[in-house]
């Protein structure tokens, strides 16, 4: 079974503010390919051709979008509403999840809750939180009923984007109190963001050392490898086995030589390739059907005298590791025999699409 573990569904707020802040997210990508200007800040008509990229999320088009992947994780975005982005917050705004009433982010839960069990042998729901939005007992209470009630698997939160530090003992800790007491998994966001109205300082991995140490027991999962802090984030692993992190998104900035150099690395810190999770950030800025053959077949690369990953552990890595962390029953073998069965058709996408 492979499992991609970080995936985004529906919109993460209302517009306009919803459309601002992706525009924030991809303009950096979209001028660097040159389909925005670069010696100016781009301008409405600038965009003609992109809006696919603050339209609607559908369940069903992340699952086509996913060949060759068992299991998607998708995320709810915790609500906000005192950013410049406005209402953010997971919404369903095209009325996809049959959860009636107002189209609120008040029920981003609600939403991922109705799709995961739309989609049961597909997707794995997760909450999300904001201890700053209505209060830290509101937050947890949220939580509570997310997964007692809605049956949501673990939880996400976006301490960076939402404005507190995930190490805040009286806001973030009686969060992760509770989610170890539900015993459920927590990604958090602790990585960089091209978004302004964000707390850059937030996104240091770093700062989930204290939280590690005072809920050893409470799964943890660093997102992005938190990029560009990757150094710090495999410290974290080597030092804490309650933490595992996902390849989301960084993958997307890597080559596949340097996706080889960063799994040599982790071992070289002490780092164990058992908690490091094959994960795309879909719908980024690098798709599913080249980011698992990049990931999967990155042996390739290594030179004649260079070790290899064993098949075992790059099964692992796709989709066992991740299953741990949530608490999902997995077969390595089966997993093993699905790569080998893959193998020829990923060679024929890195060789097509000419991946890196």
């Amino acid at each position: 079974m492979i499992i991609d573990g970080h995936n985004h569904i529906l919109t993460a707020g209302l517009y306009p503010g919803y459309e601002r802040f992706i525009k924030e997210m991809t303009m950096g990508f979209f001028q660097g390919k040159g389909d925005l200007p670069i010696d100016r800040d781009p301008i409405e008509a600038d965009w003609t051709g992109l809006e696919y990229l603050w339209e609607p999320i559908d369940p069903d088009v992340l699952l086509r979008d996913h060949p060759g992947v068992d299991k998607c994780t998708i995320l709810a975005v915790a609500p906000s509403d005192y950013t410049r982005y406005e209402i953010r917050g997971t919404v369903d705004v095209a009325g996809v999840t049959g959860v009636e009433g107002p189209k609120t982010i008040d029920k981003g839960c609600d939403y991922i809750a109705a799709l995961a069990k739309k989609y049961p042998d597909k997707f794995i729901g997760m909450a999300a939180v904001n201890p700053k939005y209505r209060g830290v007992k509101a937050a947890v209470a949220e939580l509570e009923r997310a997964v007692t009630k809605l049956g949501l698997t673990g939880l996400k939160l976006y301490p960076m984007y939402d404005h507190y530090a995930v190490n805040d003992r009286d806001l973030a800790y009686p969060i992760f109190a509770k989610a170890q007491e539900l015993d459920i998994p927590v990604m958090i966001h602790l990585s960089t963001t091209p978004v302004t109205d964000t707390v850059l300082m937030y996104g240091w991995p770093v700062l989930l050392d204290d939280v590690a140490r005072a809920f050893p027991n409470l799964r943890l999962l660093v997102a992005h490898t938190g990029f560009p802090w990757v150094d710090e984030c495999l410290i974290l692993g080597a030092r804490h086995r309650n933490v595992w992190m996902d390849v989301s998104f960084f993958n997307s900035t890597m080559t596949r030589r340097q996706t080889y150099e960063f799994l040599q690395r982790a071992r070289q810190v002490g780092c164990p390739w058992n908690r490091i999770c094959w994960a795309t950030d879909y719908p980024g800025f690098e798709f599913p059907d080249t980011l698992l053959p990049k990931f999967a077949l990155v042996n390739d690369v290594a030179a004649e005298d260079e070790p290899t990953i064993p098949e075992a552990d790059m099964a692992r890595m796709l989709g066992g590791n991740y299953a741990r962390f949530i608490g999902m029953d997995w077969s390595q073998q089966e997993t093993v025999e699905q790569m080998r069965s893959n193998e020829e058709s990923w060679r024929a996408t890195i060789k097509e699409k000419k991946v890196r």
